[in-house]
């Protein structure tokens, strides 16, 4: 029987109409709940909506904090599902911050719609959702976009599962159904069940992002999770199960060692999370409205990227933005300048990314040149070193390769200078040594980078 491949686009752009629909009624529906949930004699200092991943624990952790510094007392929280109210007295009144988290997506449509102050997202917003957004501003600037603690996806797999560790292109296979049993791959002779988050999950949106280079439809064969606690659950009782999960989730768990680019195969920990070299990490983000102002929002924010705001990131199981010093393994095969620093230097946690690959240093930098000049100001560091490495993602030529790193240590290395009085720090460039990814799309932000060393 023939098929009407025209008739088959209908019928899919029908279903994706209505599935759009229907997480807008739920959306619509979670904020009613949610304001039908609040006295009528509390004032909402903010509205949160997106992330789970965030809105789960991390979101109402900082807010509690949040009303403490400011001095609100019988501070408490109820939940109910996904959304949670964060009650408490302030200036002897009553104020209530309502948290909905349904998945980064719903956070932007909910700033679409004006039913959030705030967005919670674990992942980068996209082009269209900028573009969905331009009239109330440049939600890709640094007014509008905060980054706020770092994350990465644990590969986990069943504790009797022998397999220890894969390759980004063997995970993508398996998602794809191109490996469909462990046996394939050195394990039992078990079919592979692969866990997956639902698509409006920023969970999902990483995964996709970084092992297929984007968003892809579910395979028949796989299997939707409705969140990281199923995902656990099935990981643990499932010996066929195969899942991604936070990493403050996957506690416990077999999980399995990641390969990719020219980088050792490794289960991700807190340094190699912290310096974003592992290939699954991933930011996590506040976004506001850049054109309205609310004072509770900005001072939120604030507080959130503060050391004491920093601090509740690690106490909820993920890993904050403050700078920290780690002991790096000398790579053999490295020049020999940059071995010569390894072995006498420490690198910092920070490392300077550009936008988009371009020449501008993107928001997360920007707010690290304050975090390093802070860093370089404590009584005990004062007497260090600095030391910034550049690298580049341009493999054709080495000339232009060192040309192009080197550029990328100055970039830096001038921000310091201009606007936080850090000139005394060293310059190196290696060219594209060591690139973290081989992926064509993700190479210009993640190889391209300048490192920070202290001795």
């Amino acid at each position: 029987m023939m098929v009407n491949a025209r008739a088959i686009q209908h019928c899919l752009h029908r279903w994706i109409a209505g599935c759009a629909a229907l997480l807008t009624l739920v959306l619509s529906v979670s904020h009613s709940l949610a304001n039908a949930n609040v006295s009528d004699s509390s004032q909402i200092l903010f509205r949160m909506t997106g992330s789970n991943t965030i809105g789960a624990d991390l979101a109402p952790a900082q807010v509690k904090r949040y009303l403490q510094s400011i001095g609100a007392s019988d501070i408490a929280q109820r939940s109910e599902g996904e959304t949670h109210w964060i009650d408490a007295t302030l200036n002897g009144a009553p104020v209530v911050v309502p948290i909905i988290a349904l998945g980064s997506s719903t956070g932007f449509k909910a700033l679409r719609s004006g039913t959030a102050d705030i967005g919670m997202a674990s992942r980068k917003i996209k082009a269209k959702e900028v573009d969905q957004l331009a009239h109330l501003g440049d939600f890709a600037g640094p007014q509008a976009e905060h980054v706020i603690g770092l994350d990465a996806l644990v590969v986990s797999i069943h504790k009797d599962n022998p397999v220890s560790q894969l390759t980004m292109t063997q995970l993508a296979q398996i998602y794809r159904g191109e490996i469909r049993n462990w046996s394939q791959l050195g394990g039992p002779n078990l079919p592979i069940r692969p866990l997956h988050r639902d698509i409006e999950s920023g969970t999902r949106a990483t995964f996709d992002s970084e092992v297929f280079g984007a968003s892809r439809s579910a395979a028949p064969f796989v299997y939707e999770v409705s969140g990281n606690h199923e995902t656990r659950a099935l990981v643990q009782r499932d010996r066929g199960a195969i899942g991604y999960l936070p990493f403050a989730d996957a506690d416990g768990l077999h999980k399995v060692a990641i390969k990719a680019g020219e980088l050792a195969a490794v289960v991700p920990d807190r340094g190699i999370i912290a310096t974003e070299d592992f290939p699954l990490t991933r930011r996590l983000y506040l976004y506001r409205n850049p054109g309205k102002f609310n004072p509770h929002v900005d001072a939120f924010i604030q507080f959130v990227e503060s050391h004491k705001g920093q601090h509740v990131v690690a106490d909820v199981g993920f890993i904050n933005l403050t700078p920290v010093a780690l002991q790096m393994t000398p790579y053999t095969n490295a020049p020999d300048n940059y071995r010569q620093l390894m072995e006498s230097g420490s690198r910092l946690s920070i490392s300077f990314r550009f936008a988009d690959g371009s020449t501008e240093l993107d928001n997360r930098a920007l707010r690290d040149l304050q975090r390093l000049q802070e860093f370089m100001e404590e009584d005990e560091n004062r007497d260090l070193s600095l030391t910034l490495v550049g690298f580049s993602d341009q493999k054709s030529n080495r000339n232009i390769s060192d040309l192009i790193s080197r550029f990328r240590a100055l970039k830096v290395q001038g921000a310091l200078l201009r606007n936080h009085k850090l000139g005394d720090s060293q310059i190196m460039s290696v060219g594209a040594f060591a690139p973290l990814t081989a992926s064509s799309e993700h190479g210009p932000v993640k190889n391209s980078r300048v490192e920070v060393w202290i001795n």
